[in-house]
């Protein structure tokens, strides 16, 4: 996409100059050799007896229109604009592409961290379901911790495998954002330094609202007033007339011998002026028209505006609450810490059984796979800021 919003400036720009030739004279070289007979009954003809003749011409003619009303440099304008208009576009999607390959990027981080979690609480529920099936066959305890152990290795197996799925169809994301065959791509994420104790500096501070005006799709709305401004004024120059100076010379003989001498060659020059007269509905439509488009084109612009405010305002506020929850999961992650620290000290040394430590192991997964979560969605809103804020392009 990002490739073919670039071939899109490229095309926008061949317009410039096709409207900047407008300005130029258009020069035409013609060369014309007939072979004629008169009628017969023509009386007037300077050949007699129906005489045929040869007659060759040739010659240069010249036109240019001149750009009272700037229509043409209008139109120039207005191909401007729209490369603009197609840069600004092309920056919406490498924007956006930037953002999902980021985001993309560290959901697979955060998928493989949580495989890992659940295959070592898998490991951890079948060697508690072992050894509550032994109790049970030994005659020590019921049925019940066995179905419970059961129903707990299931869950687990189920989390696990979705969690298998959802790795693949993630990395299949990333490989299509990246321009890539699915079954020829395979990334494994760096999780080192998945989970950060503070994001605050990746935020900047103070930040003015003018910023916004960077935004790629502000900037594309805005171009697209411009270009739209520019119609309405070549719109409008049609009400007038349209002056064209034109010049011809050439020669015209029946010889070639001579057909180069003084006495054969022609030219005229004048001033033409086309005025429309009754082709009013027609302009008048157009105008309307194009100041319909310009006003719509306006309001555009406003709501792109207004929903660049509600963005950064909807990023800011859930990197705030996302943040006061990731502060929480830390919280709980190190009372389960210290909990499994406890439990399998005491394992350790005897006093509470293997189940027991266990079970707390696996609350520690538990509360390790919400952290790690919780982190996914911090970074998720700090990359929405960024994107917001239309920060992160190379300009």
């Amino acid at each position: 996409n990002y490739k073919i919003a670039i071939k899109n400036i490229q095309i926008a720009q061949t317009y410039v100059g096709q409207n900047q030739s407008a300005l130029l004279p258009t020069i035409n070289a013609t060369y014309s050799s007939t072979r004629n007979q008169p009628s017969k009954n023509a009386s007037n003809s300077p050949f007699s007896n129906s005489q045929i003749y040869n007659l060759h011409q040739a010659g240069l003619s010249a036109s240019y229109e001149l750009d009272v009303w700037h229509q043409i440099q209008n139109s120039i304008n207005q191909a401007k604009a729209n490369v603009n208009l197609s840069k600004a576009d092309a920056d919406v999607v490498k924007l956006t592409l930037i953002s999902n390959v980021a985001q993309t990027y560290f959901q697979l981080a955060a998928l493989n961290l949580s495989i890992e979690n659940f295959t070592q609480q898998l490991e951890a529920a079948k060697e508690i379901l072992k050894l509550n099936e032994d109790k049970y066959n030994s005659g020590l305890i019921n049925i019940e911790p066995v179905e419970d152990a059961k129903t707990q290795l299931e869950n687990i197996k189920t989390v696990l495998n979705n969690l298998i799925k959802q790795k693949q169809l993630t990395q299949n994301t990333l490989a299509y954002y990246l321009g890539k065959y699915p079954e020829d791509f395979s990334l494994n994420p760096n999780t080192k330094d998945f989970n950060v104790d503070t994001y605050a500096k990746l935020i900047p501070s103070q930040i003015p609202s003018s910023i916004l005006t960077q935004r790629p799709d502000v900037k594309e709305a805005m171009y697209n007033v411009l270009t739209l401004a520019y119609a309405q004024k070549q719109a409008l120059a049609n009400f007038f007339p349209v002056f064209n100076l034109t010049a011809n010379y050439g020669y015209a003989s029946t010889n070639l011998s001579n057909f180069i001498e003084n006495a054969s060659n022609v030219w005229s020059f004048g001033l033409n002026i086309l005025a429309p007269l009754f082709n009013y509905k027609k302009n008048t439509s157009i105008y309307e028209r194009s100041k319909l488009q310009y006003e719509q084109a306006v309001l555009n612009y406003r709501n792109t505006v207004i929903n660049a405010f509600k963005e950064v305002d909807n990023a800011l506020a859930s990197y705030k609450k996302d943040s006061q929850a990731l502060i929480s999961y830390q919280k709980n992650y190190q009372s389960a810490k210290n909990l499994y620290d406890i439990y399998k000290a005491q394992y350790e040394a005897g006093t509470v059984d293997y189940i027991t430590y266990l079970n707390y192991k696996i609350n520690l997964l538990n509360a390790y796979y919400n952290l790690i979560n919780q982190n996914l969605l911090v970074k998720e809103d700090i990359i929405s800021i960024y994107n917001a804020l239309g920060m992160g392009l190379s300009n």
